[in-house]
């Protein structure tokens, strides 16, 4: 579930690994793909795109990537690195679409209609990156608390379970389970801090 890992380098220092000698860097493109590919799949979903076809765009995505990633120049004025991942994607739903001639209104549910009206394109991708950027920096607070613990909070935050059914299952008081998910929003707030200084 959650997996302890070496905090990230920076970006330029990642962009130089994948690219190193122009061999690809197993370890880098392997963090490369686990910090990017997520948000563009639930982009291409709420965007109303299946499961396989969400799918499809994160492979084709990526790919981009790694054919262009030999000439990508990192330039902080220009805009992030996120920003040239996004544009591939983006334009990897709409070729999709335009082959396809899927209609909108077809393909998505009754929630991802009430996100995608309610979220611009813009905020669609800042939050996905906001959440990704989140469940790293859970996955790397994670080796700092029992088991025990992140199950409770696992159960109380992402799952729903009651403060009061959860300090039952787990065999703590139900004070315990709140003091338990502060410490852990707590340190994942300090993670993203130093994250986003990144």
């Amino acid at each position: 579930m959650l997996r302890r890992q070496s905090f990230p380098q920076t970006r330029p220092s990642l962009l130089g690994e994948l690219r190193a000698d122009g061999v690809m860097q197993q370890s880098a493109w392997r963090e490369f793909f686990e910090r990017y590919a997520p948000p563009v799949y639930r982009v291409a979903r709420m965007q109303g795109l299946d499961a396989h076809d969400a799918d499809d765009i994160v492979q084709q995505s990526m790919l981009q990537v790694a054919r262009g990633i030999g000439s990508f120049r990192y330039d902080a004025d220009r805009g992030r690195f996120r920003s040239w991942v996004r544009t591939i994607a983006e334009r990897k739903i709409v070729d999709l679409r335009r082959r396809r001639a899927v209609r909108k209104a077809e393909t998505l549910n009754e929630n991802t209609l009430a996100a995608a009206d309610t979220l611009g394109l813009q905020e669609l991708w800042d939050r996905e990156w906001q959440m990704q950027d989140m469940l790293w920096c859970l996955d790397q607070v994670a080796g700092d608390f029992s088991p025990r613990r992140m199950e409770a909070f696992r159960l109380y935050v992402f799952e729903g379970v009651s403060a009061a059914e959860v300090a039952k299952r787990m065999e703590m008081s139900v004070g315990h389970v709140y003091v338990v998910r502060a410490q852990v929003i707590n340190k994942v707030r300090a993670r993203m801090k130093v994250l986003e200084e990144d």
